[in-house]
């Protein structure tokens, strides 16, 4: 009983923080498709008559049937098909069951959800399709003999996993003009021929895509792959995009299975080619996504197609579930670990330089996929979210208790299981039932056919004229009046209006009609109040008023444009309960309010930042000390001025109240202390507001009346002699240099003088002797 009467209470308080704090978030929906689009918490009240204040209302378990027969409150539901029964391995529309559901049909409501659980266990002898797509340049030749040694050896490997597979191989070159092979026609017979040695190996000419040993024709794989022989092209990137693109379209030709895990092995040593690059040969006409394989062996129109693009191939694989393994040597292991990346699911493996690691790699890089289980939404649908936790299996039958979301299991066993739980939530109405598939690469995929319960069945019924409820203006629908043209209310009453003309009702900003249904009703346009309430909106309430606190100060009014009663305050005071005065008479500091640093509210001072106190006269981070400095010579004196009363110091604020004390700064000291050095002495000061109690508007200045001169530091005294005599020296000097070079200047002055005024005449020096000699030939004169 005492449990009852606790949960009846616990609703009656859910239903009142709906009904006065947020009114009902569904009260505003006039119809009933309107109401349950809205959210899954409304529900509509189909009862027909005025009785209904409020059809849209907020769903609460006994309490919202209280007051109305008929509602409409449709709730989300989940429906599993028959592989929820069936056995993991039994074979159900021609597919080995992995998955327990595979299908289900849900209907959920707008802001809620549905929930189930998927199961997923790997089969033993799971249908496997593996294609090789090999890398045909010269320079894969050892990968090509590998292969061919180790086909039976692969095979008995993979039986360990499943009995049910298949091996198919293709291979690829690149497209068969030029810039990508030889054109000269020794060159195009034996492409290899810079590659010949002393035995004289010839390779077959360059080609495109072929597909050499189908998936059907896994008997013979060992004859027709030994005939393969490997070719060459000119440049290093190969038409491997051409070739996924061919294996992924050519459902027949490749001889792929429906229901089957189909895998993807691509080997190769070198780079491959993008969109676009086609058209340096001429290709310039997109890829268009087809098979185009004739006689199901060769690649007809790599001459036409320009080369894929990733995403074209990403797309068609995903598409067809096809999980790519790419075996690749080192020097291009970081490309394809780029190109995986955008493929949902796959792995990449380093093949060793002589492949001798292949049959391992692949076995391996198997494993790994065939035992890891991710789920994945094939595609997105506006309005519609999904959320699992992956519940992944532990040992002996159980699983993680705690799992994780959005995650994936990895290493799950054969005859293993692992589990999924999801919830699927809508945003929005669907327009239409839409299928969601939830895809498990390599083990299923579970269908979703999802249906937004956004509409009453009973607004699908034909509304007949309802004259006796709907004042012969209107039809009723779902309980309520759906009104003619130029009539609206609830009752269809209220001509020249439309339906929901409660806007004119509806007070800002809380939206209510009249206040609410315990207050008024609307009436066409207008509010009938339902006393003691009162006002335009029905705001307001004469019960309320007679105790309404105005603090004595103050009457309840309802004043025009109100959303409640209020007080309406008397002079002096205000205040949402009239209980601040206006009068600032206390707030008043050295004839100022709040001493300028704040503002008088409630006849208290509010004060500024930094600024504390009774009146904020009294500033934490503020720095006076230099404005008290000459009061404090005045007052104390130096050796020069003896110290005078601060009445009679003229550099001493009237308004400061100065004290003489023999107290020193200290480490515990919390004063405003401060402090200065003037001809060798320091004085010490602090200053403090008065105390609160005593109504002054001096600040008080404190003193020591003992500055600190110290004693004389003899040393300093003999370094500042010692510096003086220097420095006399070399002002001595400096004179003594000066008057010697101005003796100097003068003397050269009246050298030069002297040389400008003597005078010279020219003879011969008597020591000079001429160095020419005259010499007569006597010989000359004859001839």
């Amino acid at each position: 009983m005492l449990l009852k009467v606790i949960w009846s209470v616990f609703l009656l308080g859910v239903y009142c923080e709906y009904e006065f704090r947020g009114y009902d978030l569904c009260h505003r929906q006039l119809t009933c498709s309107d109401c349950i689009a809205h959210d899954s918490r409304c529900s509509w009240c189909s009862d027909p008559g005025e009785k209904v204040e409020t059809r849209c209302r907020t769903f609460i378990p006994g309490i919202t049937e209280e007051g109305c027969t008929d509602i409409t409150f449709p709730e989300g539901h989940l429906v599993a098909n028959a592989t929820a029964e069936a056995d993991f391995e039994s074979i159900v529309d021609g597919k080995i069951v992995q998955i327990k559901p595979q299908s289900f049909k849900a209907s959920v409501r707008r802001g809620s959800s549905v929930k189930f659980t998927a199961t997923v266990e790997p089969a033993k002898n799971f249908p496997l399709d593996l294609y090789f797509v090999m890398d045909h340049s010269h320079s894969m030749k050892d990968t090509l003999d590998t292969l061919k040694s180790s086909v039976d050896a692969m095979s008995n490997m993979l039986k360990e996993l499943t009995n049910n597979h298949r091996i198919g191989f293709g291979t690829f070159v690149d497209k068969t003009t030029a810039p990508y092979i030889y054109t000269t026609e020794a060159k195009k017979q034996n492409p290899c021929h810079s590659f010949n040695d002393e035995n004289g190996i010839v390779c077959p000419p360059a080609y495109n895509f072929n597909n050499t040993v189908s998936l059907d024709e896994f008997e013979q794989f060992s004859t027709l792959i030994e005939v393969s022989e490997v070719s060459a092209s000119v440049d290093r990137p190969e038409a491997g995009m051409d070739a996924l693109m061919q294996v992924a379209a050519c459902k027949e030709p490749i001889g792929w299975r429906d229901h089957s895990r189909k895998v993807i092995v691509y080997l190769t040593d070198t780079g491959f080619h993008f969109a676009g690059d086609g058209k340096l040969g001429g290709q310039v006409e997109r890829n268009d996504g087809q098979c185009w394989l004739e006689d199901k062996r060769t690649y007809s129109k790599e001459q036409i197609l320009d080369y894929p693009s990733i995403h074209q191939v990403v797309k068609k694989m995903v598409l067809n579930q096809m999980i790519p393994i790419f075996g690749v040597t080192n020097k291009v292991l970081d490309l394809y670990r780029e190109l995986r990346s955008f493929f949902p699911y796959g792995s990449v493996g380093e093949l060793s330089e002589d492949s001798s690691n292949l049959v391992d790699l692949i076995v391996s890089e198997y494993k790994n996929i065939s035992s890891k289980i991710s789920p994945r939404q094939t595609e997105s649908i506006p309005g519609i979210n999904v959320e699992y936790i992956a519940k992944c299996p532990i040992g002996e039958g159980e699983f993680d208790p705690v799992g994780v979301k959005n995650g994936e299991c990895k290493q799950v066993g054969i005859e293993e299981q692992a589990q999924f739980e999801f919830e699927v939530s809508a945003d929005e109405c669907l327009a239409e039932p839409k299928n969601l598939t939830i895809e498990f690469v390599g083990f299923g995929q579970i269908i979703l056919d999802l249906t937004t319960l956004c509409d009453c069945e009973c607004a699908a019924v034909e509304s007949e004229p309802a004259p006796d409820i709907c004042s012969g203006n209107g039809v009723e629908q779902c309980g309520a009046c759906v009104c003619n043209e130029g009539w609206s209310d609830d009752l269809c009453d209220c001509p020249d209006g439309q339906l929901g003309n409660q806007t004119f009702c509806k007070m800002q900003p809380d939206g209510r009609v009249c206040g609410g249904p315990t207050k008024g009703k609307c009436r066409c346009g207008e509010c009938d109040c339902i006393p003691p309430n009162y006002g335009p909106f029905c705001q307001c309430n004469n019960e309320a008023e007679r105790h309404c606190d105005c603090s004595g100060n103050g009457q309840c009014v309802c004043p025009e444009g109100a959303t409640r009663s209020m007080c309406a305050c008397e002079p002096g005071w205000t205040g949402e309960r009239c209980e601040c005065t206006s009068n600032t008479e206390d707030c008043m500091f050295n004839g100022v309010e709040c001493d300028g640093h704040g503002k008088c509210n409630c006849g208290k001072c509010e004060c500024e930042e930094s600024y504390k106190g009774k009146f904020c006269q009294s500033c934490e981070f503020c720095d006076r000390c230099q404005e008290f400095k000459a009061c404090v010579l005045c007052v104390v004196g130096d050796s020069d001025n003896p110290g005078k009363n601060a009445e009679d110091c003229e550099d001493c604020d009237k308004a400061l109240e100065v004290f003489l004390t023999d107290e020193r700064k200290t480490d515990e000291s919390t004063e405003n202390w401060c402090e200065f050095e003037e001809k060798g002495c320091v004085y010490e000061y602090f200053y403090r507001p008065p105390p609160e109690e005593i109504k002054t508007t001096r600040q008080y200045l404190y003193i020591n009346n003992d500055p600190d001169c110290g004693p004389i530091n003899i040393i300093w005294v003999i370094v500042g002699v010692m510096l003086a005599i220097i420095l006399m020296g070399i002002i001595i000097i400096c004179c003594w240099k000066c008057v010697v070079m101005y003796k100097d200047k003068q003397e050269y002055k009246k050298f030069i003088e002297d040389m400008e005024n003597t005078k010279f005449a020219s003879t011969q020096s008597p020591l000079y002797n001429c160095p020419i000699t005259h010499v007569n030939n006597p010989i000359a004169r004859k001839m």
